[in-house]
């Protein structure tokens, strides 16, 4: 049982040995991911906005249809004003006070319109500024995250030779176990009890009787808390 042990000692240490070969590498894709993330929610908002840009043109629009047409009726009502008798002339002239205010209300409407149209141009024009800038930066570190992956190519090729031979030291069912655990534990599979008698892997308390076995260095042993191998601190520090 020892010599699993020892081997599983062996291959969780390469296994840090890629991790820590790769970690810029994954830093660089997880930050083009966010940046990915970043444009499709500018794409996004950018669509509300052209949406609420359209929305507010129309109403524009239709405000100022509607301070034509009453322009035309007061052009008429003054018209009427000279044409007409003197007992109309003050129905007339109310009836010109309400145009005459629906008018200055609508140019209000209208102003009020256009400043917002123009305040969403101007929040449209500063996120596709932002997009592009994104889409440079992407690229820039696209380039980056290549030439990681070609300058350590050659020494991901040694240490994946070199676990696999380490791999096959060790029998299926520790094996399994280890890689099970290692999907699901964030890449280590392999602790050891602290000297308060707590696992550092998750850090519940370890049973005095299972934690003199740990020592023996000679069973197998796994922490009930979170799977992890349990071994003595002196194997892991073995170089």
């Amino acid at each position: 049982m020892f010599e699993d042990l020892k081997w599983l000692i062996e291959l969780q240490k390469i296994d840090n040995q890629i991790y820590q070969l790769t970690s810029e590498e994954r830093n660089t894709e997880n930050m083009i991911e966010r940046m990915k993330h970043e444009i499709e929610e500018l794409t996004l908002n950018r669509v509300k906005l052209i949406r609420k840009q359209r929305e507010l043109s129309e109403d524009r629009e239709t405000y100022s249809s509607d301070i034509l047409d009453h322009k035309r009726i007061l052009d008429q009502k003054q018209i009427d004003l000279d044409n007409d008798k003197k007992t109309k002339k003050e129905h007339i002239k109310r009836e010109v006070k309400k145009l005459e205010k629906a008018v200055e209300v609508f140019d209000e409407r209208v102003d009020e319109l256009t400043q917002e149209v123009d305040r969403i141009k101007s929040e449209i024009s500063e996120i596709d500024k932002n997009i592009v800038k994104t889409e440079k930066k992407i690229k820039t570190e696209s380039r980056k995250k290549t030439e990681m992956g070609k300058s350590s190519l050659k020494e991901l090729e040694k240490l994946e030779k070199k676990k696999q031979k380490i791999e096959k030291q060790i029998r299926t069912p520790f094996l399994n176990h280890y890689n099970r655990i290692m999907r699901i534990r964030n890449g280590i599979a392999i602790t050891y009890v602290t000297e308060d008698g707590l696992c550092e892997g998750c850090k519940i308390h370890i049973p005095y009787q299972l934690q003199q076995k740990v020592k023996l260095q000679d069973d197998y042993n796994i922490c009930e808390g979170c799977g992890r191998i349990l071994v003595d601190i002196k194997l892991l520090n073995k170089k």
